[in-house]
């Protein structure tokens, strides 16, 4: 098969591997698409802690089963979506329906091979609940958002994101996007989202209910204090590294506001001075939000597929295998929002 492989930092090449066989209970998988994530450009550029070379990377997949070996509804033939965490489900977070805080749990795309591939072998594990079966007419590409999406539903989840809260989201590139249009369906009274690219600032501006500013232009930190305003706002959701989670930040909070660290910090931002005292007297909460459960997961493949959450714009670059240096290039230089490889 033909494998986007990845053998160091920088170094990423397509290649023939031997086809992987059925695992015992599990099931192989003919790929259908996988779309591009920040991580995996990071992992491409930089590395990773959990990476171990060589490695073929794709967590946000899609595919039909080709051969399967589980007792399952699932048959040969079907179109499913993959939550790309493989977890004990034995454990206590696994029995809390919180299986991606699984102490064991191994991520396909990471610390095994992934989706940027023709083939992929799915463990008997996957089939516990991270294989969810699609429509014959479900479109791939866009099925492929559901981890992301899923990952969005955790963080809101996190930040307890409910109707009439006003919710200020900092970087509006396809995590950002996703996390307005899930703050929409959550009924928020107002949506922010602080973006400085003009191209994703039009995107979010005609697809997105959200007042979209840019924080670095002066008339756009004008804007963003006014649309803040003395009462704060009442969630801040992180969707860019760039972001420092200090004293400054809280201030923009009201009383009983909500912090979620969604996006992984940029290096030099890990500790920060934050204001207990604030925290204490005005209600304040601080969470975190680090990829998503199976069931988060199974829940944004219905928001997508039954058109709750329409995301097909987010989707500016579609290419094959063969293509996926572009696929890529448009994702690292945010020429748009989201690439997604087709196989």
């Amino acid at each position: 098969m033909k494998a986007a492989v990845l053998k160091g930092p920088g170094l990423m090449e397509l290649d023939d591997l031997p086809d992987p066989l059925t695992p015992k209970g599990g099931a192989l998988l003919k790929i259908l698409a996988c779309a591009v994530c920040g991580t995996d450009v990071k992992m491409r550029e930089q590395g990773h802690r959990d990476l171990v070379y060589p490695r073929v990377l794709g967590h946000e997949m899609v595919g039909r089963i080709v051969e399967i070996d589980a007792n399952s509804h699932l048959a040969e033939g079907d179109k499913v979506q993959l939550w790309p965490g493989i977890a004990c489900g034995k454990c206590r977070p696994c029995l809390r329906e919180a299986d991606n805080r699984c102490p064991s749990i191994k991520i396909m795309g990471f610390n095994c091979d992934g989706g940027f591939a023709e083939l992929l072998a799915l463990p008997k594990e996957s089939f516990s609940g991270g294989v969810n079966l699609l429509l014959p007419r479900a479109d791939p590409a866009l099925a492929a958002l559901a981890e992301p999406l899923a990952c969005c539903i955790n963080g809101q989840e996190q930040a307890r994101v409910c109707q009439g809260d006003r919710v200020l989201i900092l970087g509006g590139g396809p995590i950002g996007a996703l996390h307005a249009l899930l703050a929409e369906l959550h009924g928020a009274e107002k949506i922010i989202v602080a973006e400085r690219l003009p191209g994703r600032i039009r995107l979010l501006e005609r697809h997105t209910s959200a007042v979209v500013v840019d924080p670095t232009e002066v008339s756009g930190k004008t804007v963003l204090a006014a649309e803040i305003g003395r009462a704060g706002v009442d969630i801040i959701l992180t969707a860019t590294p760039e972001v420092r989670v200090d004293g400054d930040l809280q201030k923009l909070l009201s009383p009983g506001g909500r912090i979620c660290i969604f996006s992984g910090t940029a290096s030099g931002n890990y500790q920060e001075k934050i204001d207990l005292r604030s925290i204490h007297y005005h209600e304040l909460s601080i969470t975190g939000a680090y990829g998503c459960a199976s069931r988060q997961n199974r829940q944004a493949v219905e928001l997508l597929t039954r058109g709750m959450i329409k995301a097909d714009w987010l989707i500016t670059r579609r290419t094959n295998l063969a293509g996926i240096e572009e696929a890529f290039s448009h994702s690292s230089q945010r020429i748009g929002m989201k690439s997604v490889v087709l196989i």
